[in-house]
């Protein structure tokens, strides 16, 4: 339809500037697609010829451009685009007499919904200037700013007038939708409208909480932590399912879409915000202060607990937020299996792990596991999950490692996801279309995978398709692609070989990972010192302790000098999330951020961290004595 829209406008006799500002990309990039066609999504119930249609949808979205300003103009002011509103207006009015001709009652229903916009300009005014408003008259406002909306459905009746209460089920329906609609826009709109005084349901609430004065920057934060915003968004999906309610027996499937497409926004809303907050509170709850004159006990005693401090009710772990969400299940499945590799923390976290194992065990997504409990499965996170399963002695179904063995590919490696329709589903933005990279076999996934074969489900067939794919040019650069460090995976092929008893490459691992250790005991990323790849490092060094006394001393000491009073060390964002389509993100440098592609994500519990010093910390202290804690 957009084209139709094009060739219409470039075919009109006025200058090229205008044509320009009224096909802007801009514009039409940022508001919602349907209106290029807003008619289509009632024309499945009305009979119209095509020809017809088409140039009702070109009416609609002129008379929607030319609705905007006029917005613009009344809000802010600005005539600046007053002659692109006439033509807007001048050409939808053209096509409607074109279809309709002068005479049909259609104009008596079109001069009624221009009175309705009128009264939506003063009736905003007057709801501004009243202390309580109630929701039926912001649902009246909301209705009568959208009635040019109406028109596609007054169109099409007009031109089909067979059933009425149809025509009023439409409407009633469009009027929900437009109290939905509207109250995204007053969160979205927030700070412009609280400047330029214009009622807006956020901002009103707000006030009924006696939080009416600050800077608009202020005042929106204070929206998303007095759950305002939840509050509208939670009020939004009612009236969408009110608006599918009343159409729920009508075939107006591209209606019902708009309305469930909005649904789902609110609902991925909430649970954006659901996590800022839990990410703004647990950041505010961690510790400030570094622990003084600590030592191995005491530094042991408190991250165990720290890490008990940290479960949640249901037995998991939350930690790192990205694309997905915050993981709880990988993130559940990681910790778990750090603490239970040790027979001291698996006796003193007996009751955490306990309680994890049933969180994981209740928590498969189909046969396997996932990030979390709403995104989909993959090999990583069953890689962990398994590896916690066997750590704690429980079984592992068969269906499960006939599923995870499906990311095995011809390369023999494993890939973190296999399947590329679900993956596009579930990451469901239209500017991604490639996610080839993520698909692709990844050295990090491939090398946990190896250790869990290799160390307890030693299948002859996979563990040799496995065992080949990193012995093939061994030695030959190894990468983490979802790590910001090779040092990812040369610990788990370390672990590996250290099974398998391979002294020659196991030491080659344990040298790779030597020399990259700082003067002062750290390890880095890219980015800089890095707490989390100097616990994983010291772990390793730890294997060949007689061979790397400073190396271990210097690593210990660092690691001690930075443990904060709570038991914690710092959050070290080392997960990073490439560009879906890049298949060796070697040299990309990322921002953290907690949503998006080409960033790192948020470490914001210092969990992944903290589990895995204390694991490294715990082999140290097993190595060099036998401690006993309480």
């Amino acid at each position: 339809m957009k084209q139709k829209i094009i060739d219409y406008i470039q075919n009109l006799p006025i200058p090229d500037n205008f044509k320009l500002d009224i096909l802007d990309e801009y514009f039409s990039n940022n508001n919602p697609i349907y209106y290029q066609n807003y008619p289509c999504l009632f024309a499945s119930v009305y009979f119209t010829e095509s020809k017809t249609l088409e140039l009702l949808n070109i009416a609609g979205y002129l008379y929607y451009h030319a609705t905007l300003i006029m917005d613009a103009m009344i809000d802010e002011k600005d005539t600046s685009k007053f002659p692109i509103l006439a033509i807007c207006q001048e050409e939808s009015v053209k096509i409607l007499t074109s279809v309709f001709g002068l005479e049909s009652d259609f104009w008596l229903l079109w001069n009624s919904r221009r009175n309705e916009y009128l009264e939506a300009i003063y009736l905003e005014k007057n709801l501004f200037k009243k202390d309580f408003v109630s929701i039926e008259e912001y649902e009246t406002l909301a209705d009568k700013k959208a009635a040019f909306g109406k028109v596609a459905i007054d169109c099409l009746y007009s031109l089909d007038s067979k059933d009425k209460n149809l025509y009023k089920q439409l409407l009633l329906s469009h009027k929900y939708f437009s109290v939905a609609f509207q109250l995204n826009d007053d969160i979205q709109d927030f700070k412009e409208d609280l400047k330029s005084r214009q009622f807006n349901w956020a901002v009103y609430l707000l006030e009924r909480q006696d939080i009416k004065t600050g800077e608009p920057e202020i005042l929106e934060k204070y929206l998303y932590i007095k759950g305002v915003s939840k509050e509208i968004y939670l009020l939004g999906i009612s009236y969408c399912d009110k608006a599918l309610h009343v159409v729920g027996t009508i075939n107006t499937a591209d209606w019902k879409k708009v309305i469930q497409d909005t649904k789902k926004r609110f609902i991925i809303a909430i649970s954006e915000l659901d996590n800022y907050l839990e990410v703004l509170i647990t950041e505010i709850s961690l510790s400030k202060l570094k622990e003084t004159n600590n030592n191995i006990q005491s530094s042991i005693s408190k991250a165990i607990l720290f890490l008990k401090n940290t479960q949640n009710e249901d037995g998991s772990w939350r930690e790192y937020i990205n694309q997905g969400g915050i993981s709880s299940t990988w993130a559940t499945a990681f910790i778990t299996s750090k603490i239970s590799e040790n027979d001291l923390l698996k006796n003193l976290l007996e009751n955490e792990i306990a309680k994890a194992i049933d969180f994981l065990e209740t928590n498969p997504i189909t046969n396997i596991w996932s990030y979390n409990t709403t995104w989909i499965e993959d090999a990583d996170s069953t890689n962990f999950v398994m590896l916690s399963f066997c750590l704690n002695q429980k079984l592992i179904n068969s269906q499960v490692v006939k599923e995870w063995l499906k990311f095995q590919g011809f390369q023999k490696g494993f890939s973190t996801y296999n399947n590329g329709d679900k993956l596009l589903k579930a990451l469901d933005d239209k500017n991604i279309n490639d996610v080839s990279g993520w698909l692709g076999t990844h050295h990090c996934v491939s090398a946990v995978s190896f250790y869990f074969l290799v160390t307890y489900y030693k299948n002859e067939a996979d563990y040799i398709k496995i065992k080949d794919y990193f012995e093939t040019d061994f030695g030959n650069k190894l990468n983490s692609y979802w790590w910001t460090s090779e040092i990812y995976t040369l610990y788990y092929l370390a672990k590996t070989y250290n099974a398998l008893a391979d002294e020659k490459k196991m030491n080659f691992l344990i040298n790779q990972i030597k020399e990259k250790q700082n003067k002062n005991g750290s390890f880095s990323d890219k980015y800089g010192e890095n707490l989390f790849y100097t616990g994983l490092a010291l772990e390793i060094l730890l294997l060949k302790a007689e061979l790397f006394t400073l190396e271990i001393e210097n690593s210990v000491e660092y690691i001690l000098k930075n443990q904060y009073e709570d038991g914690s060390w710092d959050n070290s964002h080392a997960l990073q999330v490439p560009n879906s389509s890049i298949l060796e993100p070697e040299g990309s440098h990322y921002e953290v951020a907690s949503f998006g592609m080409d960033v790192r994500a948020k470490e914001f519990s210092r969990l992944f961290t903290t589990s895995t010093i204390l694991q490294a910390l715990s082999s140290y202290e097993h190595k060099y004595s036998t401690p006993t804690f309480g």
